[in-house]
């Protein structure tokens, strides 16, 4: 791994990963952290896909992955891959060059487990997006950083019927106004989300925003694994981002982790029909060995 830098958050600085032509660096340096929460994340989204199907009363669902990097939740969602497939594809480092690893993407890519479910990705990455787009990971992809630049009339365009916002680690990078011109380009189709959100960044903002657009956010039961720290530099100030919120990390960043938990925002009429416990009925415990219940 590069020489560790952390960043404004005290988080290990990855910066140099997430934007490259290929994925390799990402993924091998990734694996190196046990990088888990796509795959926490994955039976949880499956089940908000199926109540989002049941919801809508059509089997094609268009999900919008904010902060998508090379795809990563549209490989697990949509073609069923696992993060330990994606780390052994490219985690070992690949012998040709971008062309020739598109080329066997495509391939991999081609077999979707899901016909009906088409992904979108967000993320300021262009590399990452264009490579995740390339290779068939995603449906589409608009690369762009809406905290400072907004939404354009194409990228309007490319969420308004969105039916489902997800995000696995990219929220206190992005606010609560990403969300909202996310939401409002939607607004027709009066999108679910479902967002993983470090302990250390709070969600309070995004939720009274929610709120006054008839949102209820419910948070799941459970504590998700995200990845280890990668020193006790970063240990410490991760631990000292909990302190200063006053959340208690026993049991678990103090075991050397973070741990995110999953925020869910329906609209006011369909939350309380159905609430958040119910509707995944279970899905906390597939991820066995992924989440900690209090």
């Amino acid at each position: 791994m590069e020489k560790v830098q952390y960043d404004r958050t005290g988080k290990l600085n990855l910066s140099t990963i997430y934007d490259r032509p290929d994925p390799v660096s990402y993924f091998s340096t990734l694996s190196q952290l046990d990088y888990a929460i796509p795959q926490a994340a994955k039976p949880l989204f499956a089940r908000l896909i199926a109540a989002r199907r049941s919801s809508t009363g059509r089997d094609a669902i268009k999900v919008v992955d904010l902060g998508c990097s090379y795809g990563v939740n549209g490989a697990l969602l949509k073609y069923g891959l696992s993060m330990a497939t994606l780390y052994r594809l490219y985690g070992n480092g690949f012998g040709g060059g971008r062309g020739d690893l598109v080329k066997r993407d495509r391939a991999i890519f081609d077999d979707p487990v899901d016909d009906d479910l088409q992904i979108v990705g967000i993320d300021q990455a262009g590399n990452a997006v264009d490579y995740a787009v390339d290779a068939g990971s995603l449906d589409g992809g608009l690369a762009a950083d809406l905290e400072r630049d907004g939404l354009t009339p194409p990228g309007r365009r490319a969420v308004g019927d969105a039916d489902l916002i997800i995000s696995t680690g990219c929220f206190g990078y992005v606010t609560e106004r990403s969300l909202e011109l996310l939401l409002e380009a939607a607004a027709d189709t009066r999108p679910w989300m479902a967002h993983f959100v470090l302990r250390m960044f709070s969600f309070d903002a995004a939720r009274a925003m929610l709120e006054r657009h008839g949102y209820i956010t419910e948070k799941a039961d459970g504590l998700y694994r995200q990845r280890r720290f990668v020193s006790q530099d970063e240990r410490r100030h991760v631990l000292d981002n909990l302190a200063a919120a006053g959340i208690d990390p026993a049991g678990a960043e103090a075991t050397g982790w973070y741990f995110a938990e999953l925020h869910v925002a329906r609209p006011r009429e369909k939350a309380r029909k159905v609430p958040l416990a119910a509707l995944l009925d279970g899905a906390v415990a597939v991820g066995a060995g992924e989440a900690l219940t209090h």
